[in-house]
Parts: structure tokens; C-alpha cells; sequence
């Protein structure tokens, strides 16, 4: 009995060594978060109506964009373009957002940092960290802000704005919030809702349309609410096409009711029925540019002030005729369907101009140009191959017809999947191990054949 327990723990013992250096390296399968919330300079730096705030201390003023999670889980991790960091650390902070209409940051509920020790690229995105994820709420509002210590750091901001989930806030030392509601500082959150786990799934679309939005202005579905007389409405409504803006420009005089949340404009193809909300706009804002136009159409828009759920009576209504031989319409749905750590595979729904030529698409990083194709009419999907794993990528798509003249661009945000950290189970550990066990096996071995020598004589 003895000797069938030696031969069973020696088995034990080498399966068990054998199993450790037979096992293939594993690749990691961390979990990729959703991009969830954004306000992106197109190209980095500073085009035209992109601008920087010098952020010179934490003590004298802080920026701060107010924002409206749409995942509960905020990830780990979030990005925001800056520039020129010279020496120290800069902390990115979240408040909840408190106050009337939740326009003071209230109580920090996560800090996140990066280190901005070296000088970096103007306008790169620059990510910042914190220690584990934070439970948020979707229906309430946050305020992200920035604070440094010596350094004049540069943090981003778009102008006029086209995030509709918040605008920036400037506080001073003596505790006067300063408003700018027709900017928005450049930033993107990630996270995930609890009923889907975190695991790999494809980039939503960003289509900003020349503008830093995440949304077109296709009809969100939203019709004309009941009016009330408490909230006074919009005067002057103007609208005009353009076609170096490559849209409809309209223009309104503000409503004389000074608490207001904003406007909500609507738009139909029937002057007397049908009209649909393409947009909201903050109440300092007075304009909007409507690209999402067809050659050959006329539109009917009128705008309402709103606060809360309740809104004005409509404006007069303007009038915009599109020229039959406009350019095209800009693309709509431009989706990122799927990212690799070297392709991107993007979609879009066709356009229905019957002069339609084709399309250029092509792929930004950053400032660079790093492709672009020319794609026939009836294309709707494209793949980028080779491109660099883990970065941070612009596609953009625009539509051409046969007089040569093309469309708005359409765009869309893409990161490619990082490369799968490769572990190696050859460690000083395992090292270790293997060799106790191989000792252990030549005494247990020594052990048995002494005591087989011993029976015999």
C-alpha cells in the first residue's frame, strides 16, 4: 500500500509540473468599454472655432463642462485635449452637479489624474486615470473639471457649441460662476450598463457634421408639445440656404422669458403638419446650420423656447427651397460596424440623389491624412486595413455628384482594439516550483529504491 502511495503522489507531482509548461500563453481578454459621452475637435488642434482656456491654477479658476452620463458605469479612465503641459500633474474631477437647474459642481465623486510632466502635441487627446469605476446616475447631471498646480495648461474647447448635454463653466477664486453656454470643452467619458457587461463591442456613431456634436440632426421623432402662454416665444425666425455651408442657415430673435433652457427646433416638408424636432440649442445660441438637407426638397421650420418640459408657442415659420442642383446631401448613419487591432469596418445608408457620382472616404489620425479612397455610388461599407492598434482614429465620408460638387462631410470616431497583453507562465515563480518538484521527485525516487534494496536482502 505504501509503495502504491509513493507511485501515486510522484504521478501527481510530474502531471502537475508537466501541466504548467504545457500550457499555451494565454492572451488577455480585458474587457472594451463603450465610448459614451463626447465633445471633439475635429482635428486636435486649433481650426477655425476651436479654442483653448489656459488653466493656470487650481486656486485662481477652474474650467469645468457639465455633461449627462448615458452609461451607469463610468469607466476607469477618460480623455481630454489639451496642450502645452510643462512639469506637474493635472487632476480631472467629478461633481455632481448641484444648484438651480444643477448649474454648481457639488460633491467630487471621483478624482482621475494623468501625469502632463513632458510638453505634448497641442491638442492630443490626453488620458487621464483614476482608481476603479464609479456608479453614476443617467438621469442627472455632472460637472467634470480641471485643476493643476503651477503649469499653463491648455484644455480645449469648441465654439459655438454642439453638445447638447451640457455646457462649460469658468469659477473663479471668489466663487462667481461664469457661464459660457455656447461653448463646450473637448472630453470623452466610457462606461457600461450593468445588464451588459462590459466586454467588446463596436464603437457607436459619431456623426458631427463639421461641427464638434454627437448627433446629426436627423428628426429625433419629437413632435410639437402643448404650448403655454407662461414661456414667450421665439420672434423673427429666418431661413436661408446656403451652399458654402452646405445647408440651411436659420436665425431667431431670443424669447423675452429669461429662465429658459434653450430651443427646440423643429422641421417639416408640409407647412401645415408633420413638423418633427431635428434640434435642441442652449438659450444663448440664436442660429443653427441644418445639413441634413436633400437636393430638390423645401423645408418648413419654426422654433420653440422651452423650459423644463414645458414650451412656447411655435415662431413664424421660414422657409428654405433647396436648389435642384445643390450638392448632395451629407451621408447619414456613418457607423463604425466593427475594429480590429488593424481594421476598421464602417457603414452608412445610401444617398438618393439621382446625379450622384460617388463618395471619397477617408481616415484621419489626428491632423494626418493617412487615407483616402474614392468609392462608387452604389457603396455602403468600407474596411480600413492596416491600420495601428490601440489609436485613435477620424473616418470621414463625403458624398460627391456628377457636376463635381460634394457634399458636408459625414464623421465618425473609431479606436482600434489594443493588442492582447500575452502572458508567459516561465516566471521565477514556476521556475522555482519546477525545480522543487524535480528534487522532490528524485528523493521521493532515492527514497523508494533504498527500501526495495532493504526488502531484498
Amino acid at each position: 500500500m505504501k509503495k502504491t502511495m509513493v507511485f501515486v503522489l510522484i504521478a501527481i507531482l510530474i502531471a502537475g509540473t508537466l501541466a504548467i509548461f504545457t500550457l499555451s500563453a494565454k492572451k488577455s481578454q480585458a474587457a472594451t468599454i463603450e465610448m459614451d459621452q463626447l465633445n471633439y475637435p475635429p482635428y486636435y488642434t486649433n481650426p477655425p472655432g476651436y479654442k483653448s482656456y489656459i488653466v493656470k491654477h487650481v486656486d485662481v479658476y477652474v474650467p469645468c463642462q457639465k455633461f449627462k452620463p448615458g452609461k451607469s458605469i463610468m469607466a476607469s479612465y477618460l480623455d481630454l485635449p489639451l496642450g502645452y503641459g510643462f512639469g506637474e500633474a493635472a487632476s480631472a474631477l467629478i461633481h455632481e452637479a448641484t444648484g438651480a437647474y444643477g448649474n454648481e459642481p457639488g460633491n467630487e465623486i471621483v478624482t482621475y489624474t494623468a501625469n502632463v510632466s513632458t510638453e505634448f502635441e497641442v491638442g492630443q487627446w490626453q488620458r487621464f486615470n483614476a482608481s476603479g469605476e464609479t456608479t453614476v446616475n443617467t438621469s442627472n447631471y455632472y460637472w467634470l473639471c480641471l485643476g493643476t498646480n503651477n503649469i499653463n495648461l491648455r484644455w480645449y474647447y469648441s465654439e459655438p457649441s454642439g453638445y447638447n448635454n451640457g455646457f462649460l463653466l469658468l469659477k473663479y477664486r471668489n466663487g462667481v460662476p461664469v457661464f459660457q453656454a455656447n461653448q463646450d470643452f473637448g472630453f470623452r467619458t466610457f462606461g457600461y450598463d450593468p445588464d451588459q457587461p462590459a466586454g467588446p463591442s463596436d464603437d457607436q456613431p459619431v456623426d458631427q457634421g463639421g461641427t464638434t456634436g454627437t448627433t446629426s440632426t436627423t428628426s429625433s421623432g419629437e413632435i410639437l408639445g402643448t404650448p403655454t402662454t407662461t414661456i414667450a416665444k421665439p420672434l423673427e425666425l429666418t431661413a436661408a440656404y446656403s451652399e458654402a455651408d452646405h445647408g440651411v442657415k436659420l436665425a431667431w430673435k431670443a424669447s423675452t422669458t429669461a429662465d429658459i433652457d434653450g430651443y427646440k427646433i423643429f422641421r417639416s416638408e408640409n407647412k401645415d403638419k408633420g413638423y418633427t424636432k431635428i434640434k435642441d440649442t442652449k438659450k444663448d445660441k440664436l442660429d443653427y446650420l441644418d445639413q441634413d438637407i436633400a437636393v430638390g426638397k423645401t423645408y418648413y421650420y419654426q422654433v420653440r423656447a422651452y423650459k423644463g418640459s414645458g414650451q412656447s408657442y411655435s415662431s413664424n415659420t421660414a422657409t428654405a427651397a433647396i436648389p435642384a442642383d445643390a450638392p448632395p446631401a451629407k451621408p447619414q448613419k456613418l457607423t463604425i460596424v466593427s475594429t480590429t487591432t488593424d481594421t476598421i469596418s464602417v457603414k452608412w445608408q445610401a444617398n438618393s440623389e439621382t446625379n450622384l457620382a460617388g463618395y471619397t472616404i477617408s481616415l484621419f489620425k489626428g491632423e494626418e491624412k493617412v487615407k483616402s479612397e474614392e468609392l462608387k455610388k452604389d457603396a455602403t461599407t468600407y474596411q480600413f486595413n492596416n491600420t495601428e492598434a490601440g489609436t485613435s482614429y477620424i473616418v470621414e465620408l463625403i458624398a460627391k455628384n456628377d457636376a463635381g460638387k460634394s457634399s458636408a462631410p459625414a464623421t465618425a470616431l473609431a479606436e482600434t482594439t489594443a493588442k492582447a497583453t500575452t502572458y508567459s507562465l516561465i516566471t521565477p515563480l514556476t521556475i522555482t516550483l519546477f525545480s522543487a518538484a524535480v528534487i522532490l521527485t528524485g528523493v521521493l525516487i532515492f527514497m523508494m529504491i533504498k527500501r526495495q534494496r532493504k526488502l531484498r536482502s
